[in-house]
């Protein structure tokens, strides 16, 4: 099976690299693993719907994925006190 590539908004970018070291290795590790079974993320609800997310340790990266072009488009990465509110937030300013 070909893996899905993988792409980041620019604020999913800009969250990564601001992550410690140890984090961000943590991260693309999951996201690696990702990229082999996308839809092993949990589906989100109510105006997160449509968005998947995928829990390594206390992070939360939250993503959508694109058959079609085998891509996984990742939009927003956290700590999970608080990911889904930030994301809310983000998704409110740009609508």
């Amino acid at each position: 099976m070909t893996s899905f590539k993988i792409r980041f908004t620019p604020e999913a970018g800009a969250l990564l690299s601001k992550l410690h070291p140890e984090n961000r290795k943590l991260i693309k590790s999951a996201l690696e693993e990702l990229s082999q079974d996308p839809d092993s993320g949990d589906d989100l609800q109510e105006e997160l719907s449509g968005f998947k997310s995928c829990k390594p340790k206390r992070y939360r990266i939250l993503y959508k994925i694109d058959e079609e072009n085998r891509l996984i488009q990742v939009y927003y990465i956290g700590h999970r006190k608080d990911v889904y509110e930030q994301f809310r937030l983000l998704l409110n300013r740009l609508r």
